[in-house]
């Protein structure tokens, strides 16, 4: 009963559920999803946006820390950190992520999650911390608390030509992603609060909070060379620290290009609520741009 529970909330939570994803198999400390492919989750071309690949190992990551644990209680529960490897891109097919718990803590579990298609060819590779305890079992835990605010952004907002095309197609128009400044190896975008991108709790979902890393690291990089689809690109790897819930507000990411080295851009990006400034994930996204000149 108790996986059927999670089977169902994690299916009907909203972000998941505009994702089409769907809990195939899940038994003590192993979980395995599918996201069945729709042109709404794509790029132009058919692939899969990385950020639902991403969202796909976040979301096993949690599910199978959660699928060996009753706690009950005033739980507090989070992904804390997780690094995602692309290796492939999954072109106008379902993908299949198969996660395994590694190790289970006190407190935090640590999982590696596999995806493929359906003819067994791999498509990314994923590890994901996920930590979830009693609170109530910590009675110094309120006083133990530190928030940092998000670096203010350029004095100065541009954006070079093609920005606004680059998030207005597939995956990123859906999640309403929106830009106020790209250019010169700098990028700040915005995630509206909308129903389509909450989890189950009624904060903005992990899973889009990594599709916005992404995307803000990727278009940092572009700003560097000029949009030019012509240019082969692709998200290399991205990793990300969440720090606190985007929990009833809608947020703003902001990323510098910190290292060019001829096709490979090294990006760092800061995801800060829009209205309290208060830093909600860090995330690190290794973008790859083959310039043709």
């Amino acid at each position: 009963m108790i996986h059927e529970n999670l089977r169902r909330r994690l299916e009907q939570a909203p972000y998941n559920r505009s994702l089409g994803l769907r809990v195939e198999a899940l038994g003590l400390d192993r979980v395995r999803l599918r996201i069945p492919y729709s042109d709404e989750i794509a790029n132009p071309g058919g692939a899969l946006h990385g950020g639902v690949i991403a969202s796909l190992i976040d979301t096993g990551g949690a599910l199978s820390a959660w699928s060996g644990t009753d706690v009950k209680g005033d739980i507090d529960s989070s992904t804390l950190d997780f690094s995602v490897n692309f290796l492939a891109a999954a072109l106008n097919e379902d993908i299949f992520a198969n996660a395994e718990v590694l190790r289970r803590g006190k407190e935090l579990t640590y999982s590696s999650i596999d995806v493929r298609n359906a003819a067994d060819k791999r498509i990314a590779a994923g590890l994901v911390t996920y930590r979830l305890f009693d609170r109530a079992l910590v009675p110094p835990y309120a006083e133990r608390q530190r928030h940092d605010v998000a670096p203010d952004p350029p004095a100065t907002l541009q954006t070079v030509r093609g920005a606004n095309m680059f998030v207005g197609l597939g995956f990123i128009a859906k999640l309403g992603i929106t830009v106020s400044h790209a250019f010169d190896g700098s990028a700040l975008l915005h995630l509206p609060l909308g129903a389509d991108v909450l989890d189950a709790n009624g904060a903005i979902h992990e899973g889009a909070i990594a599709s916005l890393i992404d995307t803000t690291g990727a278009l940092s990089s572009w700003s560097v060379v000029g949009l030019n689809m012509s240019y082969k690109a692709s998200t290399v790897g991205i990793h990300v620290n969440y720090h606190a819930p985007a929990d009833g507000e809608a947020v703003d990411a902001y990323a510098m290009t910190q290292r060019r080295n001829n096709e490979i851009f090294l990006n760092h990006v800061t995801v800060s609520g829009q209205d309290s400034k208060r830093v909600i994930a860090t995330g690190s996204v290794t973008y790859r741009i083959v310039v043709n000149d």
